[in-house]
């Protein structure tokens, strides 16, 4: 429920929302969540949190009782209901890929963010399992009937029948899951976030059949390799038991399968067309300030060292390249 108090109506009615959220607002909103980023206090339930700009064009995101250091309303921001995405800047990240995926990062310049209903994981962007769909509509047609009854705080059709409350609310749902559908539109980059390499994933990723590498970088890093998209999000993945369960439907990107946790995801997520999405985009960044090293996989021939190293030189960068620390001996 939202719960709009006097000091929340003062920074309203002094600053009208210009919808103008940068890439540096949209991380400031990410880290902070649903605390305000001057005082640190959490936000009260139903309240709004004010993202906008202060002096000189600085990033803000405060509560009412901080916005008078807001010059410039963005968007009101109502968390409740939302996922906790921050990822700490510090966070190593790693992706682990086959030659070929690198040559082509490589010569792309750049990340390449396939859209999210072409990845393997047939639930990407699902709210749910489909035995459970009937459970999931009716809990949000009975909401969305006594929202209709209600007409919110300002009523313009009074005394609606039952059957033009049942119409309405069965719309709200019928536009509520098509939004809900197209959350597999969006474009994502995925990420391992672990201080270390993990045997696993090379396994999956990188078996010993292929010759492969892994990219460590960090969570900092990638927010500033998609600066140059106001959209991008940065944020961890929730693992979710959907027997149990039902994805966030605002955020239901960065939800995934409970059986999937070992992969520890961190994903950058981009916003597509909405008239005709692409299937994937190439966004360029500076590729010596997103990768810390590259990592030979520790099943690789022993030619791929030079041959890596001598791709990194062609293409013009200069990036470290090391050995896998899973080759390193043991003392008995």
């Amino acid at each position: 429920m939202i719960d709009i108090q006097p000091e929340d109506q003062v920074v309203f009615d002094r600053l009208k929302s210009t919808g103008r959220v940068t890439h540096s607002l949209r991380r400031l909103m990410t880290a902070q969540w649903n605390t305000c980023g001057v005082c640190d206090h959490i936000a009260f339930p139903g309240r709004p949190l004010f993202a906008g700009y202060g002096k000189d064009d600085e990033p803000l995101y405060t509560r009412a009782c901080c916005a008078d250091r807001l010059i410039e309303l963005a968007t009101p921001v109502y968390p409740h209901g939302t996922l906790q995405l921050a990822v700490p800047d510090q966070t190593p990240l790693w992706r682990y890929m086959d030659l070929a995926k690198f040559v082509a990062l490589l010569d792309h310049k750049g990340l390449y963010f396939p859209r999210a209903d072409t990845l393997e994981d047939r639930f990407e962007g699902a709210i749910g399992l489909a035995s459970r769909e009937a459970e999931w509509d009716n809990h949000y047609i009975s909401r969305f009937r006594d929202v209709v009854e209600a007409g919110g705080p300002y009523p313009l059709v009074p005394d609606l029948t039952r059957e033009q409350i049942e119409e309405d609310a069965r719309r709200l749902l019928s536009e509520t899951k098509a939004a809900a559908r197209r959350s597999r539109d969006k474009l994502v980059s995925c990420w391992h976030a672990n201080s270390g390499e993990s045997e696993a994933l090379w396994r999956l990723y990188c078996p010993p059949s292929i010759a492969g590498i892994a990219i460590q970088s960090s969570a900092a890093a990638l927010w500033d390799a998609t600066a140059s998209e106001p959209t991008a999000i940065v944020g961890k993945v929730h693992y979710i038991d959907f027997r149990t369960s039902f994805a966030s439907r605002e955020q239901a990107i960065f939800c995934k399968r409970a059986s999937l946790q070992h992969e520890r995801e961190v994903r950058a997520v981009l916003e597509n067309d909405t008239e005709e999405p692409a299937s994937g985009r190439i966004i360029a960044c500076d590729l010596e300030r997103l990768i810390d090293s590259v990592v030979l996989s520790p099943f690789a021939p022993v030619w791929l060292a030079d041959t890596v190293s001598s791709l990194i030189r062609a293409y013009g960068f200069s990036l470290p390249v090391r050995r896998s620390e899973l080759l390193d001996a043991p003392f008995y």
